[in-house]
């Protein structure tokens, strides 16, 4: 396969477009891109090679958010794909049904009418409540963490079920959880996932975002525990993720294959090290916080090393992380001129959408994180317009994503 740039591919004449999402770290893209490059061109496709953690915004309208991940797009829908390492042969059959569907093949099925089916919409109560029911859906009750194979210990899910402090079940949960990922997955700083249930197969990757995000999970275990095993984890993992520094920046992943430097990442990183000084007292986390707050908001770029799009996601999270040293509101301007959507905000700018032939999507993750931060800066008219938007379909997305959401109602409750 002969792969091009996302935007050359969409402006060819192909009715097919196979792309393939990797990452720089992740264990298996470089062997599954190995095969692709084996597999000759096909008639009616063309092919783009995308690096998700470049394009978040492509990752998340065409692939599952697993990688290695093949997808088959039109110009209208998404007709096929896979994730994780597949044979030729596999790869081959898949595009082979989706060439068959978009010649006619396959049974069409009528869409069923929707039009008089009513949509709930939740009070804010209820909702923390469903959220939560369906976070602990996917606990696994016998071994910790959430689902089985690959078995995931999610720190903002742990986030949100710590909100609700008259609720002893959840805070075990959280407990059972964190002891299970530090005895099994924990060396210096945490792997990103278990491949088996039983956490015994560490996955290879350690990631520094996810890293960040449960140095503040143990941070607010202790916090409700007070139990001293959990700030000292917090405070050795904050050390060893300040060691992995690269000049100015932390790229995504500490291995042979770092990935690039990322504004959300960054700014996550730099989150965490002022809550853990807080938490410490130990100066050199609020040098490096206090230095990530300078210098962040002067890139306001997605990759901090190199000329990129902007996404609403890279503003919500520097966001979240200046207003926790109570900075930031000067930033507001732009973000609203950018991805102001009159309700919640859109995940890309106007110019790009149209750029790259892309829609305009309110989500939210993206809109939670955001209203987080817009509620520690005091614009609560703002961050309560978001929350009452996604009152109505935050059941349609994932249950950590609707974590997120939770985290924003709860603080929302709190602020009442």
């Amino acid at each position: 396969m002969k792969f091009k740039k996302w935007r050359d591919v969409i402006n060819e004449g192909t009715p097919l477009k196979l792309l393939y999402f990797y990452t720089d770290w992740c264990e298996y893209c470089e062997k599954q891109k190995e095969i692709l490059d084996k597999i000759p061109d096909w008639d009616s496709f063309s092919y783009a090679e995308i690096n998700a953690d470049e394009r978040p915004d492509l990752a998340i309208r065409y692939s599952p958010q697993i990688y290695p991940s093949i997808s088959i797009i039109t110009e209208n829908n998404v007709v096929g794909g896979l994730y994780g390492y597949n044979d030729s042969q596999q790869i081959e059959e898949t595009m082979l049904i989706a060439l068959d569907l978009y010649n006619g093949g396959g049974k069409l099925f009528s869409e069923k009418n929707l039009k008089n089916v009513s949509k709930r919409t939740y009070n804010v109560t209820d909702a923390i409540d469903l959220i939560k029911r369906n976070c602990l859906a996917f606990f696994d009750i016998y071994y910790g963490g959430f689902e089985r194979e690959p078995k995931y210990y999610l720190p903002n899910v742990l986030r949100f079920l710590l909100r609700d402090k008259k609720d002893p079940y959840s805070l075990e949960v959280v407990k059972y959880t964190v002891d299970a990922v530090i005895y099994n997955l924990w060396n210096e700083g945490f792997y990103a996932y278990a491949k088996k249930y039983d956490w015994s197969e560490p996955s290879k990757e350690k990631l520094l975002d996810i890293n960040a995000e449960m140095v503040i999970t143990l941070l607010e275990t202790y916090e409700r525990t007070k139990d001293d095993y959990y700030l000292g984890y917090a405070i050795e993992t904050g050390k060893w993720i300040l060691k992995n520094r690269d000049r100015e920046f932390y790229p995504i992943a500490v291995g042979e294959n770092k990935g690039g430097y990322y504004m959300p990442v960054n700014s996550e990183i730099g989150e965490m090290f002022y809550l853990l000084y807080k938490y410490s007292n130990i100066s050199k986390f609020l040098e490096e916080s206090t230095r990530l707050a300078k210098i962040l908001p002067e890139k306001l770029s997605h990759n901090l090393e190199s000329d990129s799009p902007l996404f609403l996601i890279d503003m919500a999270y520097l966001l979240r992380f200046l207003s926790s040293m109570g900075k930031g509101i000067e930033l507001i301007p732009k973000i609203k001129d950018l991805f102001y959507g009159g309700d919640a905000f859109f995940d890309v700018p106007l110019s790009l959408a149209r750029e790259e032939k892309i829609g305009r999507f309110k989500l939210l993750t993206d809109n939670s994180v955001l209203a987080q931060a817009l509620l520690k800066l005091g614009v609560v008219n703002e961050a309560t317009k978001i929350a009452n938007f996604f009152l109505k379909s935050f059941y349609n997305y994932t249950y950590f994503s609707q974590a997120e959401y939770g985290m924003l109602l709860a603080m929302l409750n709190e602020n009442v």
